[in-house]
């Protein structure tokens, strides 16, 4: 489990710099999002990643927690 936690981070963000490189599907709805609130007809890629990145990294953080509460372990 441990070498999964310490893996997942890093695939986890190449995989948001991946959609977000190939405008995958979610992309162009964050980028208006950001130009909206920045209120620039602008986006930054960096922004996007961590927006997508986010989510996970939580849920990672929820299971190490969980994991390490564990009796037993």
């Amino acid at each position: 489990m441990k070498k999964f936690l310490a893996i997942s981070p890093i695939i986890l963000l190449a995989v948001a710099t991946y959609l977000t490189f190939s405008n995958s599907w979610i992309v162009p709805d964050i980028n208006r999002w950001q130009a909206g609130i920045i209120g620039e007809n602008k986006y930054y890629p960096a922004f996007t990643i961590c927006i997508l990145v986010l989510p996970p990294l939580l849920v990672l953080l929820v299971i190490k927690w969980w994991s390490e509460k564990k009796p037993g372990h």
